[in-house]
C-alpha cells in the first residue's frame, strides 16, 4: 500500500508507529492494509515520525482505501 511504502521510505518500523501512538500492531497493519484509517487528530504526528506532508499522508491514506474497494468489488464480480 502507499501508506506501508512512506513507511518503508523512511525505514520507520511499525514498532516504531506502535509506541508513538500506542495502538497494536495489528492496527496499524489495519491502517496499511485499507480496513481502517487513522483518525484525522492522529495525521500531523503520523507526517511527522514518517517524514511527509499532511496531504501526502491522506492521498496515501486514500489510494490505500480505493484500492481495497476496488479488490472488494473485483472478487463480488
Amino acid at each position: 500500500s502507499k501508506l506501508k511504502s512512506l513507511r518503508l521510505k523512511q525505514n520507520v518500523k511499525q514498532i516504531v508507529l506502535t509506541n508513538s501512538f500506542n495502538l497494536s500492531k495489528g492496527c496499524i497493519s489495519q491502517w496499511e492494509n485499507g480496513t481502517r484509517t487513522p483518525p484525522v487528530e492522529m495525521l500531523p504526528k503520523l507526517a511527522e515520525v514518517l517524514n511527509c506532508s499532511i496531504e501526502e499522508l491522506v492521498y496515501a491514506i486514500i489510494e490505500t482505501k480505493t484500492r481495497v474497494k476496488e479488490k472488494d468489488l473485483q472478487n463480488k464480480l
